[in-house]
Formats: structure tokens, sequence, C-alpha cells
């Protein structure tokens, strides 16, 4: 979270300094990059978590694979870039492609290094070394942004974010590879890596395919105008799951498939997704005139239209991705790749039929999108006995409710507040309004749901004394 904060307040200063072609130019090469890592040794490396015991997880193995697999990654980003440089259409993107392409050997030692402390649950050092990162890439972004770098502010950040895991990989711990290797020993690393892959890939392919089917019908500036809409609404609503699940996910695997615990802990982890989510979604489909206003400035004003669609988009693959990395922690490793396949087969349909349409038309598209594929995604963590039902109606019905109470609650301290205070006060008042009627909603109606999980949220203790006074007092 703090990690996204940075972020924001990065972007609030990039909008201002690069063009939506710039951002257009940077999308394009970042998505053929994202294909590309889908067959990186990320892939593998995530095994480690899916083990119950760390000791059993072959880090050497893990490094040797990573150095042939990454290298030869990094060489067809390099040739891709090459071929993009020879064409008319999507030569911008060609220089942001082959600087992004060394990402592949910093990821090598930095995400190794990243793995071996969740896997030990070192939680402090595993977060601050990425908000290192993110303080140094951003750094060094705005001072390229302001020298006139255009989209080399935004490439570089992403090879500076992995720096300080490496190094504290190789010079703080003094970890050495010794280059050893054994097939017997990767087996089952590597069958979960193909698999993942395979779920990875057709994601990524169906991002692809927006990614260039958007700049092929229309130009660089449309494609960076969708992918600034797309990029708030995830950054306000639809980062949370990611972060609950990603933070959350060497936890989730310690229980046992299937358990009490398991069912209790995904209950949990997916009530807290959808009550951050629905009501953030809400309020900037709302207040997106504003928002966007005050965040971007007048020249991303194209953006505003579409950020209702982007942010009801957004939210509903933000709350079955997190339903699907419960899939993944209950072992289900083929049902993910099942999941994936159909959502990305229904994306890249979505992608030839709606964008010629408009891009409003295809991010309405997404919508549908997102609720057929959270649907699905609940209805098999829930038939391979991953979650109650009962825990997937308190994940929604409560939040849903109080969401509309906090939503008639903002509409009033509108018409109080008036349009002609200051724009950052208004925005600050009105989330305000809405975000304490919606927790006294959720305290009056939703009391023990409510109670449950303040009870395993970090400052408990503090929220139980301020939500639950009569509790704290016995």
């Amino acid at each position: 979270m703090v990690r996204d904060v940075i972020q924001f307040a990065n972007m609030l200063v990039m909008v201002r300094l690069l063009t939506p072609a710039d951002y257009g130019a940077f999308a394009l090469a970042q998505s053929i990059i994202g294909l590309l890592s889908v067959f990186s040794f990320a892939s593998f490396v995530s095994h480690a978590l899916q083990m119950r015991d760390p000791a059993d997880v072959d880090w050497q193995a893990h490094f040797t694979a990573a150095a042939a697999i990454n290298v030869a990654i990094m060489m067809i980003g390099l040739a891709v870039a090459t071929v993009l440089y020879h064409t008319e259409q999507f030569a911008q993107a060609a220089l942001p492609l082959a600087g992004l392409s060394l990402v592949f050997l910093i990821e090598i030692p930095s995400t190794l290094r990243d793995k071996m402390l969740l896997t030990q649950h070192n939680w402090s050092r595993s977060a601050y070394l990425p908000i290192i990162g993110t303080l140094l890439g951003c750094g060094v972004g705005i001072a390229i942004a302001i020298l006139g770098g255009g989209y080399w502010a935004l490439v570089l950040p992403v090879l500076l974010f992995g720096v300080p895991a490496a190094i504290d990989l190789l010079l703080v711990a003094k970890w050495r590879p010794d280059w050893s290797w054994s097939w017997p020993r990767y087996q089952e690393t590597a069958k979960f890596g193909v698999t993942l892959m395979g779920s990875a890939g057709l994601w990524r392919a169906r991002l692809a395919t927006e990614q260039h089917v958007l700049a092929g019908t229309y130009d660089m500036s449309t494609l960076g105008i969708y992918s600034r809409s797309v990029g708030l609404a995830t950054l306000l609503a639809g980062r949370i799951g990611t972060i609950i699940t990603g933070s959350l996910f060497p936890v989730l695997t310690r229980a046992e498939r299937g358990s009490i615990q398991f069912r209790r802990y995904a209950g949990l982890v997916l009530r807290g997704v959808s009550w951050a989510t629905i009501p953030a979604a809400a309020f900037l489909a709302i207040c997106a005139i504003d928002v966007v206003t005050l965040l971007y400035g007048d020249k991303w004003s194209s953006v505003i239209p579409l950020i209702p669609f982007a942010v009801a988009g957004v939210a509903l693959i933000g709350i079955s991705s997190a339903s699907t990395s419960m899939i993944l922690a209950n072992s289900d490793v083929r049902l993910c790749l099942l999941l994936d396949f159909f959502s990305a087969v229904v994306g890249v349909i979505l992608a030839f039929w709606l964008i010629p349409m408009g891009v409003a038309a295809y991010l309405a598209g997404l919508v549908g999108h997102g609720a057929l594929v959270m649907t699905a995604s609940l209805f098999l963590l829930w038939t391979r006995n991953g979650i109650s039902a009962q825990s997937i109606a308190d994940a929604f019905a409560p939040s849903i409710v109080a969401t509309a109470a906090g939503l008639i609650a903002l509409l009033l301290a509108r018409t109080a507040f008036g349009s002609t205070a200051p724009l950052v006060l208004r925005i600050a008042f009105e989330a305000l309004a809405m975000g304490v009627v919606y927790v006294i909603t959720l305290r009056l109606l939703f009391a023990p749901t409510l109670r449950e999980l303040v009870n395993v949220a970090p400052g408990s203790k503090r929220l139980m004394r301020m939500l639950f006074p009569e509790t704290a007092v016995a």
C-alpha cells in the first residue's frame, strides 16, 4: 500500500510532464514484455510459495534455470524490438521495448530474493526492499521527465525497481550460486511452472491483443488515454485484491487444501477485498469528473467519460483475481488454467468485436466480462471446497448495502457543500461523508460480520475500541 501511495504521487507529476503518446508507446512495449514475462523463471519460482515446508525449496536449481531462461527471453525481446523499429505504425514502441527487455536480467536475483523472504515470512524485509526500489525508480523517472526524456521516464523505473532486492541477495546476504541443477529435483517445479505459464500466457496474450488492436485501430494517443483510465481505476480500486492476496498468499498455502482453516482464511480474504473494492469503485465512478480534473489536469479530460466503465470492470476483475489466487493456494493449478483460458478467449473476442465501436463500448463490454469471470471463479472456488456459500454472501451483501447508504450521504454532502468550494476540499468532504456512513451502516446492520473481520485486521485492538467499545470495556 505504501508503494501504491508513492506511485500515485509519482503519477500526479508524470501525467503533467508526459504526453498521451509517451504513455501509449510505453503501454504497447510493456504489453509485449508482459507477454514474454510469462515464460520467465518467475512462473517457476512461484512454486516455492506452494510448498508447505520452506526447507524443501531448491534455490540453487531455481537460479540456474533462471539464468538460462531469462537470458534467452531478453534476446527475444531485443529481436522483437528490432522488428518493430522497422515498422511504420509501431516504431515508437521499439526503443522502450529494447530498454524494458533488460528487466529479465535484473529479475533473476531480485525475484529470487523476494520469494526467499516470502517463504521465510520475513515480512518487514520483503516490504521495504520494494519500497526502496519504488522510491529509486520514481525519483529517476521524474528527473528524466523534467529533462524531456519522454517515455524513458517510464522505462527506467521498471528496471530500477528490482535493484535493491538484487543487491540484498548478492551483497548483503552474500548468497552465491553454485550452478547446480537436477531434473529429478526440479521436475515438480517444472510441472507447476508450465501450468502457471499457460494461465499467465493466456492473460498476457489477451492484454497484448487489446493493446495492439487499440493502437492499430486508432493511434498511440488513444491507447494512452485508455491506459490512463484503466490505470487510475486500477490504482484506486483494482489493486486492493492484488495487494491483499499477494501479501497473504504465503499464509494461505500453509493451511491444508479444503480444510476448515483454509475456508475460513478464504472467506476473510474475500470479505476484506470486496468490502474495500466495492465502495472505492463506486466513489470513483460517481466523482470521476472531480477526481480526473484534480489528478490528471485538463489535458486528460478525454479520460473522464471512460472512468465509470473502467472502474467497474477493474473492480470485478480485482475480486475475481483474488478468488483465482485462492483457487491456486488451494492447489488447484489446472482449474486456474481452465478459468484463465475461458477469460482470455472471451476477452480477445471482445477486443476484436467492440474496440472498432469505440473505447467506451469496449470498456462497457469488459464490465460484463469481469462479472462473468468473477462469478465463475467464485463458483469454482466453492465447488472445490475452498470457501463456503455463507462467506461469499458475507463478502458482498453487507458491502453493497453499506455502499448504497454511503453514496446517498455523498450526494447529500455534495448538495450541502456546493460546487464553488476548492476541488480538493470538495472531494475530501464527499469521501469522508461516504466513508463514515459506510462504516456506520456496517456497524449497525452487520456487526457480527464486521467484528470477525476487524479481529484479524491490522491494528485490530484499536479498531475494536473504536467500533465496539462495549467489547473493549468488557
